[in-house]
């Protein structure tokens, strides 16, 4: 087969970790060419070094004018860039800031290309603090999803846990369990820490994982965990008498303006040895990060059946939370370099019958190895336990799993490995790029960006002094 022609548009930090040596590394194979990378002016001299190192050149480059980042359309000039190149291209990887997702999205579908888009769908402004922003989530959803029915296009969404093999397993086995038992997820508990730690000053300048857009943790990687928990929940349509139909929200949140409260410029002085970070503390700076987005989300839900609870949730998001930062100098790598670690931990009962848990704790930053340890701390750790009520549904009353373990294996024979939610990237990445019914297609993230909208209503709901509380239809 000839390769396969693509668009890359956005080579900041996730992709210059992800996406590009996986380009390199599928170029090798001559599986795809790549015709062109589009990023911003301000992003030039960053990028043409990075490139240095690889064997993989775009045939072209181009940088587009900084003053468009934001903007909800395309640039004119990268317009006619995107308009040339067009004819060539078979699909368009994006990886720019969500802000830019959906005037990318429509493009590429209107033109037939095959798409990989990094979460989310699109990132309204100051999401967090008006509701109709909120509601535009899904609006924006909706509309992509008409332009995508009149496309010949394979729309994908790197949204890597549900091609992780850990999460896999867990998914699988609890639709043939439910399927054989008839009875439904009873509780979902979700809980996500990535530990990024964003200097005091940093709350109000940056670009990578921002907040001062109006919005924040869930747009970053919290996204991930709404899709996981929309996902598993889908299992209980297998039982139709039982499925639910309407949902009720009640959400919690915490923000930049609480953290520099609770982290203060005395705090900064005692633990960093450091005052440069007293302006952010000004009384102007603080009402101003009043209006950022979210640093952390707590979620409480229950999915019912008419007036019965079928489903209760808990999903419980922060980015306030352990991490290995420890200096107030801003990192090379905005990406990895701010402390980021993974706590991770899901929680399923299936009533009386089942549980199933998955565990997943770093105790490392990017880049550092612990060889000797392959449980908790250790880069790959990721097990799954399964109780069964043995006496009635027989089976084993406790298997273990470790998934980490048996992923780190790679880690002798392929230099490219990075890590077990990596290698699902990658797998996400080869349904895009072989054309593969994936499934983290564009249609499986409805239910998904219904959620998310009424989170973020809930939120701003909150902010505007309204019960933080959504009850709606599924």
């Amino acid at each position: 087969m000839p390769p396969i022609n693509l668009i890359l548009v956005g080579l900041g930090p996730h992709a210059r970790r992800i996406y590009y040596p996986l380009l390199e590394k599928y170029a090798a194979r001559n599986e795809l060419r790549l015709l062109l990378v589009v990023d911003l002016l301000d992003q030039e001299a960053t990028i043409r070094s990075f490139l240095k190192v690889f064997a993989l050149q775009p045939d072209q480059l181009y940088f587009g004018d900084p003053d468009w980042r934001g903007s909800e359309t395309l640039a004119p000039d990268v317009l006619n860039i995107l308009n040339a190149f067009a004819p060539q291209a078979d699909g368009i990887i994006i990886s720019t800031e969500p802000k830019a997702h959906k005037a990318y999205a429509l493009w590429a579908v209107d033109h037939g290309l095959d798409v990989l888009m990094d979460k989310p769908i699109s990132a309204p402004l100051d999401v967090t603090n008006r509701i109709g922003a909120a509601q535009r989530i899904l609006e924006d959803y909706e509309e992509i999803d008409q332009h995508l029915a009149q496309s010949s296009a394979n729309f994908i969404v790197q949204c890597q846990r549900r091609s992780h093999r850990g999460y896999q397993y867990v998914h699988q086995y609890l639709r043939d369990f439910v399927q054989e038992f008839q009875v439904p997820i009873s509780f979902l508990d979700i809980y996500h820490a990535d530990g990024m730690w964003a200097m005091p000053d940093e709350l109000f300048t940056r670009e990578n994982h921002p907040y001062k857009y109006g919005y924040g943790k869930l747009m970053h990687s919290g996204y991930h965990f709404i899709d996981l928990f929309c996902w598993l929940a889908d299992v209980n349509n297998a039982i139709p008498h039982k499925r639910p139909n309407n949902a009720d929200v009640f959400v919690r949140h915490f923000n930049p303006a609480d953290f520099l409260h609770q982290l203060e410029q005395t705090d900064y002085q005692r633990l960093m040895k450091t005052d440069r970070f007293a302006p952010a503390f000004a009384p102007e700076r603080e009402a101003l990060a009043e209006s950022f987005g979210e640093m952390d989300v707590f979620i409480s839900a229950q999915l019912l059946r008419d007036q019965h609870v079928t489903t209760t949730a808990s999903i419980n998001l922060q980015q306030n939370s352990f991490s290995r930062r420890a200096s107030p100098e801003p990192p090379i790598d905005v990406y990895k370099g701010s402390g980021r670690v993974r706590h991770e931990r899901l929680t399923v009962q299936v009533s009386t019958l089942l549980t199933i848990q998955v565990h997943s704790y770093q105790a490392y930053g990017d880049g550092t190895r612990h060889a000797d340890l392959h449980g908790a701390g250790h880069p790959d750790h990721f097990d799954v336990y399964v109780f069964r009520n043995s006496g009635v549904v027989g089976g084993s009353p406790l298997e273990k799993f470790s998934f980490g373990e048996q992923a780190s294996q790679r880690r002798l024979t392929d230099p490219t490995y990075l890590g077990h939610n990596e290698a699902a990237r990658e797998e996400i990445f080869l349904d895009f790029l072989q054309g593969r019914t994936s499934p983290s297609h564009f249609s499986a993230h409805r239910r998904t960006n219904i959620l998310l909208s009424h989170i973020y209503e809930c939120i701003a709901l909150g902010r505007n002094g309204v019960s933080p509380r959504s009850c709606f239809p599924l």
